[in-house]
């Protein structure tokens, strides 16, 4: 079984995401990407994540993977 990347977000990060998840002039498919990533900062797992936002577990997986990789580095 593969374990999905860990994801951890500052406060800062976190805020942002709850906003967009509440926001009601945001699109649609960006408030589900955001609510995808608060998840799995939560710990949960791509195919529970999946079934709460209503997506397959493969697109889950993409939209993590995809947080993790256009997050800016950490300053030296």
């Amino acid at each position: 079984m593969r374990i999905a990347p860990r994801i951890e977000l500052d406060a800062a990060v976190q805020r942002e995401l709850t906003a967009l998840t509440r926001r009601g002039r945001v699109e649609a498919r960006v408030q589900q990407r955001a609510k995808i990533v608060l998840l799995a900062a939560e710990g949960w797992q791509n195919k529970d994540i999946a079934v709460e936002v209503d997506l397959d577990r493969r697109q889950v997986a993409m939209w993590r993977q995809r947080f993790l990789g256009e997050r800016p580095a950490d300053p030296p």
